[in-house]
């Protein structure tokens, strides 16, 4: 349903228009009736109804002025313009403030309900248009998300960067075809445009559940989502509505789809690692034919070895790899990495059947993992750098030997070598440009003001530049550290029980009491005025 506005100064004819004419069946709803344009200025500016039916004579604020209003302020909202005079110079004024239809009083009822009708089908034409845009623009932020590089900053940091997420997760999908498991390699059948297909089912499937996710079908055209959850989303809770989507899409296609999901990362940089885990999933089943339709990656140090007494734990020093990285100490990072292949030799040779090549290669992965999500401290963009010279996680695999793969991760660290020597200057620069932005954050943060756009204007610099600088410098999100200091304070003025809940809200820049209540439930565990009484009582 559509929002309709009803601007008309007298009453008797406005009640008229809203009660006698059978709206919902146009697809539109009466949002509200007022008496003039200055009333229909303050109902916009709360409610944004799609469409204002307004009279041209009105106290205050006339007609006029208000489609003068909307063409300047909200364009996207249609005007209709009703009156009882039949003058030219309206006429003209409606046309050059791109009002949608003019209307002379007394309108008959088929009029209307064919000027309704039309009406539904260009709102209907502009929120599919708005809708395509509004997902061609995601899915590319996400495929660069999921590469590495390429996204804007400024829309990840407004757009897909939300406060009450704790943890984003990549899953991947995959067909299976009489019982044959495709990784959508060899199976033709599975083409392109069925994939996108699956994309939209999935994305409209999210959205009736009300998952934080979207999916899409990637640079690689496999279909893939990116889930965000918080902290005590459980792993069952996951899986169930994975396989309910699994079979919805079953359902609506006939299609047979398997997933595979990635550890979960507090950092969206770590998504292109996520997405290389659900790749290798996929491979993994793909060799011992897992019957499962949810396949989870697990990191090493989680994997459940216990089972077995003499099972392994293999570990590596990543605080001494990044060390030696940084250093540009070739010898003793090569040092550092043979030792991890010397004790996983030395564990196979007592008989060990937990190390297999399958198990090295995980260690491999882990160990590119861990020094990849170091280094976007210093600045470098481990994938980026990595695609630029053909090379990705898993080409670790193709390497059947401890040699090979050393060789494999010393080429890599190479790269990382000489990009973070490069920007070891730049780094000491831009940290003073992060602590100069909060500076400003730390003096500003109660202001409604306060976003990325306004902290770049006072600094002369990119919003996307200073976003990446302050993640650097501080590692959390520009966003996040603004909502602390304000949860922070609200904690404080709570302390005095003469002080409103909402006019906390006001003072500290929330958008709304309800959005501060559930920012705060989620960061301190209890709600604002369940922890005003808690404080009351400790005074």
């Amino acid at each position: 349903m559509y929002k309709l506005l009803i601007v008309e100064d007298e009453r008797a004819i406005a009640q008229g228009i809203a009660n006698s004419n059978p709206w919902e069946t146009w697809g539109f709803q009466i949002a509200g009736i007022c008496s003039n344009g200055e009333e229909a200025v303050a109902f916009i500016e709360e409610n944004k109804p799609d469409l204002v039916l307004s009279d041209i004579r009105m106290p205050k604020m006339d007609g006029v002025a208000l489609m003068q209003y909307l063409n300047e302020k909200y364009p996207e909202i249609k005007m209709i313009i009703l009156s009882g005079y039949n003058d030219f110079e309206y006429l003209q004024m409606a046309i050059r403030n791109h009002v949608a239809e003019y209307l002379l009083k007394p309108t008959l009822l088929d009029e209307f309900e064919q000027l309704f009708r039309k009406m539904k089908r260009v709102l209907d034409e502009e929120a599919q248009q708005r809708q395509e845009r509004e997902t061609q623009i995601r899915s590319r932020e996400s495929n660069a998300l999921l590469r590495g590089y390429g996204y804007s900053e400024e829309y990840v940091e407004a757009n897909f960067y939300q406060k009450d997420t704790d943890a984003y997760r990549v899953v991947q999908f995959y067909a299976q075809q009489g019982g044959d498991v495709d990784a959508v390699v060899r199976d033709r059948a599975w083409q392109y445009e069925r994939k996108q297909s699956v994309a939209k089912l999935l994305n409209r499937f999210a959205q009736e559940d009300e998952m934080r996710s979207f999916f899409l079908c990637n640079y690689e055209e496999q279909v893939t989502g990116i889930l965000c959850t918080d902290e005590e989303t459980e792993e069952a809770v996951i899986e169930n509505n994975l396989l309910g989507m699994l079979d919805a899409v079953e359902q609506a296609s006939g299609l047979v789809l398997h997933c595979a999901i990635s550890a979960p990362c507090g950092d969206y940089r770590m998504l292109p690692q996520c997405y290389e885990q659900t790749k290798y999933c996929i491979g993994r089943k793909l060799l011992l034919d897992i019957e499962k339709k949810v396949v989870w990656y697990r990191q090493i140090k989680d994997e459940k070895f216990d089972t077995d007494p003499g099972s392994p734990m293999i570990e590596f020093d990543e605080k001494n790899i990044l060390k030696y990285i940084l250093n540009r100490d070739r010898e003793q990072l090569k040092k550092e990495l043979s030792g991890v292949f010397d004790r996983l030799r030395d564990t196979a040779a007592k008989g060990n059947a937990f190390v297999d090549i399958h198990y090295v290669n995980r260690i491999c992965m882990e160990i590119l993992f861990t020094v990849s999500r170091e280094i976007y401290r210093y600045n470098v963009s481990p994938e980026k750098l990595m695609n630029e010279h053909n090379y990705h996680y898993m080409d670790v695999f193709d390497y059947l030997t401890p040699e090979g793969k050393l060789d494999f991760l010393m080429n890599v660290f190479e790269l990382f070598m000489k990009e973070c020597w490069v920007q070891k200057e730049s780094v000491s620069r831009t940290g003073e440009l992060a602590r100069m932005v909060k500076r400003i954050v730390d003096q500003e943060y109660r202001s409604n003001l306060i976003s990325l756009e306004y902290v770049a204007e006072k600094v002369h610099k990119n919003p996307s530049y200073i976003s990446k600088v302050f993640k650097n410098e501080f590692d959390c999100n520009f966003s996040s550290y603004v909502t602390d200091k304000r949860l922070e304070k609200s904690r404080e003025l709570l302390e005095d029980p003469l002080v409103k809940v909402y006019e906390i809200t006001e003072e500290l820049g929330w958008a709304d009491v309800s959005n501060f209540i559930k920012v705060f439930k989620k960061k301190f565990g209890i709600s604002p005025d369940e922890y005003r009484k808690v404080a009351g009582g400790r005074r």
